[in-house]
């Protein structure tokens, strides 16, 4: 297992390079500011979090902002332990669309993650169908709702008694159409984070994003900063 160590980060490396499929691509600055907070009931794990985005595209503003409740809960197996875990989300968004207005998007879906443990590493895979309803008040949309599957992989490196924690991810973004040859990966998302603990219930995360939209009419090279503060109880 432990000579797979370097085949996993090289895969991560790779993963996270942008596939370009325009030439003619917009470059945006922006950052996002979050605070999460965690409580563990019995073996369920309840989350909430409120997540505030800025872009600087079309002048520097408010993009999104972000209300998210997830419980999430492992799946015991006899060969597995508590690697494999099954979740469920909800979040309610408002979104700065291209009319200059803020729109209503509730969202939903469900996920399954396996967690491995090597050494001083943390690995991660996390699958996940999400579904996007849009408020046909305010905009008129040609699919609505939205399907989306998305999957992240992830390493998380921490030295035994050291109060930081580093993560690396990618994640892809798939729009699911009812024809599945319609259907195409739109997005590709690359995180690098420090996270400090300050207690043991408490701590801060600085991190660096990239989102880079794939196969789309208007696609973003969106770098991102963002800090997020984390509370458990």
């Amino acid at each position: 297992m432990l000579k797979r160590i370097p085949i996993v980060l090289v895969a991560l490396f790779a993963l996270s390079l942008p596939i370009w499929g325009q030439s003619e691509r917009i470059t945006d600055v922006g950052a996002i500011v979050e605070a999460k907070a965690s409580a563990a009931m019995g073996d369920t794990e309840l989350e909430v979090e409120e997540e505030l985005r800025f872009a600087s595209y079309d002048g520097f503003h408010l993009d999104r902002w972000l209300t998210s409740l997830t419980l999430e809960r492992p799946v015991p197996f006899p060969w597995l332990g508590k690697r494999l875990h099954v979740g469920i989300h909800a979040d309610y968004v408002r979104h700065y669309d291209d009319h200059h207005y803020y729109d209503n998007r509730w969202r939903t879906g469900l996920f399954a993650s396996y967690y491995e443990n090597v050494r001083r590493f943390k690995f991660s895979y996390r699958t996940r169908v999400m579904l996007t309803y849009r408020d046909e008040r305010t905009g008129d949309y040609r699919v609505n709702p939205k399907w989306c599957w998305r999957n992240k992989l992830q390493a998380v490196y921490q030295r035994p008694n050291s109060r930081f924690k580093y993560t690396l991810s990618t994640e892809c973004f798939m729009r699911l159409r009812a024809q599945a040859r319609e259907s195409f990966i739109d997005q590709w998302r690359t995180t690098f984070a420090v996270n400090y603990r300050l207690t043991r219930q408490q701590s801060i995360s600085v991190f660096a994003r990239m989102d880079n939209d794939l196969q789309v009419k208007k696609p973003f090279d969106t770098f991102y900063l963002g800090l997020s503060y984390n509370h458990s109880f």
